[in-house]
């Protein structure tokens, strides 16, 4: 087994200086760090984490703590495995490994973390979901563990660090976008009303719609499991002689334009769609999606880069910070004018 000292003498200098190396000491020069890292891939080293955790008194892995598990679509939603793999690949750049809490309720989750963090599996969380009255973030916050949100607080916004899109700006933007394209009668599609970046995309279209003088409609949710909303949905498109939808993200639009098809309604002949995320599904049947690209390797990066250097540093200073949004032009959008 390769050793500190062999590392020592291939690199030509003391065990001492290896070890600081190691622990990325501002002590020891780039040059000196360079050279202990080129003699640790010659030699194959890999270090004792058992030692590492005793040196530093951190685990070295974090936590990614998913929305509860409710739905079928939400365990295939593809923005978290893609924020996931961003997160992963950040984590092992800086030697960190990550573990994975996910339940069917905030109560499971806040169990399963708090079991996490008191057994010393992992130094702090990343969150990637926004809920009011969460006993997961109040859990955090009470007991001053170190964690970081990919999403908007809804309450304790102060108390923490987060790192989103400006989800209303991103609906005001669809909007607008619709308007330019000769569509007045817009209406807002999701799943549910309960997450933050649903409540935010909402309120940007009724803003949206405001400061166009355009008419405004209550949300539609929609779930395919239970018939009523998906006649009221189709009802609600006759009634107001809607041409266009915003729709919370590409998967479920991929599910109302199954629903339109199913009732003779063409997209985007007869119904336009804007969408975001721009996943995997945005490209996957015709009419391809137009959506939002959330930049989710931003938001996974500065996610992991955030909850690292509370956990490093130990200080806890929060922030807010907002990852830009492009609009991707495809298929779905039909223009009126």
């Amino acid at each position: 087994m390769v050793t500190i000292r062999d590392v020592a003498e291939r690199a030509g200098v003391n065990a001492s200086t290896v070890s600081r190396a190691l622990k990325d000491s501002s002590a020891i020069s780039k040059k000196t760090k360079e050279k202990v890292k080129k003699a640790m891939a010659e030699l194959g080293y890999v270090p004792n984490l058992a030692a590492k955790m005793l040196a530093s008194g951190l685990t070295h892995s974090i936590g990614v703590v998913f929305p509860p598990m409710t739905t079928r679509d939400t365990k295939s939603q593809p923005f978290h495995m893609e924020i996931l793999t961003e997160i992963n690949h950040t984590a092992k750049v800086h030697g960190y490994t990550i573990s994975i809490a996910t339940g069917e309720s905030t109560e499971d989750l806040k169990n399963q973390i708090h079991h996490m963090y008191l057994e010393r599996r992992v130094d702090g969380f990343i969150l990637l979901y926004s809920f009011k009255n969460d006993p997961v973030q109040a859990h955090l916050l009470a007991n001053k563990i170190p964690f970081v949100m990919v999403g908007t607080p809804v309450q304790d916004e102060n108390e923490t660090t987060y790192i989103d899109n400006d989800n209303q700006l991103m609906a005001k933007t669809a909007v607008q976008y619709l308007q330019e394209k000769g569509h007045e009668q817009i209406l807002f599609v999701t799943d549910n009303l309960d997450g933050e970046v649903q409540k935010a995309r909402y309120a940007g279209y009724l803003s949206g719609l405001e400061m166009l003088n355009l008419p405004s409609h209550q949300a539609l949710i929609f779930d395919r499991s239970r018939a009523e909303t998906v006649a009221q949905l189709v009802q609600t498109v006759e009634e107001k002689q809607a041409t266009a939808f915003v729709v919370i993200d590409d998967m479920l639009s991929l599910r109302v334009s199954q629903l339109l098809s199913f009732y003779q309604l063409k997209v985007p002949d007869d119904i336009s769609i804007i969408s975001f995320n721009n996943s995997a599904y945005a490209k996957i049947i015709h009419p391809y999606l137009t959506t939002f690209d959330v930049n989710i390797a931003a938001l996974g990066r500065t996610a992991f880069t955030r909850i690292f250097e509370k956990v490093q540093t130990k200080v806890d200073e929060n922030a807010k910070v907002t990852v830009p949004f492009t609009l991707k032009e495809r298929e779905s959008v039909r223009n009126r004018l």
